[in-house]
């Protein structure tokens, strides 16, 4: 075994920690990047290895442009506001805004990758609680709390699943995962939204929220009247459901065929290009693309492809006490309570790229979908435990905190760990039955 590989793999790990520990410090996409390089100047991979470790998850990284494009574009369009108000209108009384919100997000945060969202997310809260005279913290919570829990049902929900569905060698990763995560998250949406209603609703009346419907007004949610106009204006409203319905088609029908299945990266680009072409502002929705999050994954890839070259894989493979894979029930139950740890310790996207080739080493794969089920969706659940578990909540705090609204770890925690601990129960036992 390199032991500069693990050397190199531990001081990017500790660093990335201590970074999402105390504010502080380097993002962690340039950590991720430093940590590449070294990789490359310590010998452990050659410049060409290096390219070519990049270069064999394109599809990911295309995937993830992809699904930003869709938000920015959405943003512009003024679709993620309307939605927002729409489902303030849906409030008979305050307190039952956090409930509608954790559903709303949760749902819409299976559609658009999780980080995404909330980047549209925050700014939208922090503008309802100045014009509502409402809390912003409960609201910021509810809005972390809820694309973590929804995000868990698709591929494009959030990147850890974007790794698990590309990487797995699962046949028609989105059939598989709508096959056993739907029924456990839909569920885990309304606990869940009864929870931040019970925790944070009288938080919302206390601190001075006026009845939603007033005086806002109820809009619906597709502006019927105008709406052609609308989409000639911003083809995006009709070129991101149909990119939605085309992907899970797709899916299904290679399920079903038992055919090749058509990539889903090389769908959801050609829809973001299509829109780029389409749209008047495209200028502008290229750059609010996130690119820093891109480059994580650029450095993330060449550590990996470090570690796997370093022999480090082995050793782990030995060292995590995952059973075989002809013991599916026992490894669900291994493979969530890992995720669920390892996520606090490096967040929840480097814990999977980890684990990704650990299965494979012992054996998992496409043939082993209720393993990188419990991964997948151990990992993300993680992200409500602490802070740290994902990097959507990182977004979330330090937008508040440029806002002047300060969400503390203790604060995060208190609340996180019920809903943690109820929608883990419930996935696992989800799993564990195969419903």
């Amino acid at each position: 075994m390199d032991a500069w590989s693990a050397v190199i793999l531990v001081a990017v790990l500790a660093a990335v920690s201590a970074r999402q520990l105390l504010f502080r410090g380097p993002p962690v996409w340039i950590l991720f990047l430093v940590g590449g390089l070294a990789m490359v100047l310590s010998g452990v991979l050659t410049s060409t290895e290096a390219i070519g470790a990049v270069a064999a998850n394109l599809s990911l990284l295309a995937f993830l442009w992809a699904l930003f494009v869709f938000a920015a574009a959405l943003e512009q369009a003024g679709a993620l506001d309307r939605f927002a108000r729409w489902l303030l209108g849906r409030a008979r009384d305050p307190s039952d805004l956090p409930l509608l919100l954790f559903i709303g997000f949760g749902l819409a945060s299976a559609l658009l990758v999780n980080d995404a969202l909330v980047l549209v997310g925050v700014p939208l809260l922090l503008s309802l609680s100045r014009r509502r005279g409402i809390p912003s913290a409960p609201l910021l919570l509810t809005l972390a709390y809820a694309v973590t829990v929804g995000s868990v049902m698709t591929p494009f929900g959030n990147p850890q699943n974007l790794l698990v569905a590309l990487g797995s060698g699962l046949q028609a990763p989105v059939a598989t995962f709508l096959r056993y995560l739907l029924l456990p998250t839909l569920i885990n949406l309304v606990v869940g939204g009864l929870y931040v209603r019970r925790v944070f609703g009288r938080q919302v009346v206390l601190g001075g929220g006026t009845p939603a419907h007033t005086p806002m007004g109820r809009i619906p949610l597709v502006p019927w009247h105008d709406l052609s106009a609308h989409a000639r204006r911003f083809p995006v409203l009709v070129i991101f459901p149909a990119t939605l319905v085309l992907m899970i088609g797709l899916d299904l029908a290679s399920l079903v065929g038992g055919g090749p299945s058509v990539p889903l990266a090389l769908v959801a680009v050609g829809g973001a290009i299509l829109v780029l072409l389409a749209s008047r502002g495209a200028a502008a929705v290229f750059a609010r693309v996130d690119w820093s999050i891109l480059a994580l994954f650029v450095g993330l890839f060449v550590v990996m492809a470090g570690v796997v070259a370093g022999g480090l894989i082995g050793a782990l493979s030995t060292a995590v006490p995952v059973p075989s894979p002809g013991a599916p029930g026992p490894t669900v139950g291994v493979v969530l309570l890992t995720s669920l740890g390892g996520s606090q310790l490096v967040s929840n996207v480097p814990w999977v790229a980890l684990q990704i080739p650990v299965l494979r080493h012992l054996g998992y794969g496409g043939g082993t979908p209720l393993a990188w089920m419990a991964l997948a969706a151990g990992s993300t659940l993680a992200g409500n435990l602490t802070l740290i578990g994902a990097a959507s909540n990182m977004i979330v705090v330090e937008q508040a905190d440029r806002a002047g609204v300060r969400i503390t770890l203790g604060t995060f925690v208190r609340y996180g760990v019920p809903l943690t601990l109820m929608t883990s129960g419930i996935l696992f036992a989800c799993l564990w039955a195969g419903v």
